[in-house]
């Protein structure tokens, strides 16, 4: 599915110098995390990106989100990992193990595992899919019927929570794939 995307626009605060610092009163830094956690939400969520790598996004020209040309700020990796740090512990962010448990990977949760879950029961269930039918990950985030859904190319690390909380309610029950993830079978049940 291939869609034009109409750019982001970026809140005031985007062009603010010292939005690019950690601020050193803590008030005024609790402010600026909460700014820069809304912020990287509504930037995930308008161009659907599930992951962000913090020395990729740091680097000098690779992110318009943690960069400011025209001001010729940048955001420091260290300062992104305090926001990741904080945005982990408010629940909308998972760090992904990297070496030596290094925090460079991180899960954005611009929609919560538990919302994806919502989401995909309800499409199983308007679909007639909840009567035993057995679909695999990969076409519940890449099949034709799955298309116009928001659920749609989705991550997989994020696919996998989301199915794994059904399968606990009792309403989708998880099979293992042959060689991977993506051949995992999921069996949904009639929830009504």
């Amino acid at each position: 599915m291939t869609s034009t995307r109409a750019e982001f626009t970026f809140p005031s605060i985007h062009n603010f110098p010292p939005f690019y610092t950690r601020q050193p009163t803590d008030s005024t830094w609790e402010s600026q995390l909460n700014q820069w956690s809304e912020l990287i939400l509504s930037y995930c969520r308008h161009y659907n990106k599930f992951r962000i790598d913090l020395h990729e996004a740091t680097a000098p020209g690779v992110s318009q989100l943690f960069e400011n040309s025209k001001l010729k700020r940048r955001l420091s990796f260290e300062t992104l990992q305090e926001i990741v740090d904080n945005m982990v512990q408010r629940g909308d962010a998972e760090w992904e193990d990297g070496p030596k448990g290094t925090k460079s990977q991180a899960v954005i949760y611009w929609r919560k595992p538990s919302d994806w879950a919502t989401l995909i029961l309800n499409w199983v269930n308007e679909t007639g899919m909840n009567n035993n039918s057995i679909l695999t990950v990969h076409e519940i985030a890449h099949g034709d019927l799955a298309e116009d859904q928001p659920f749609y190319e989705m991550d997989h690390f994020i696919l996998l929570k989301a199915l794994q909380l059904l399968a606990k309610r009792g309403v989708a029950q998880l099979f293992k794939g042959s060689s991977d993830d993506e051949s995992m079978g999921v069996k949904f049940f009639n929830s009504a």
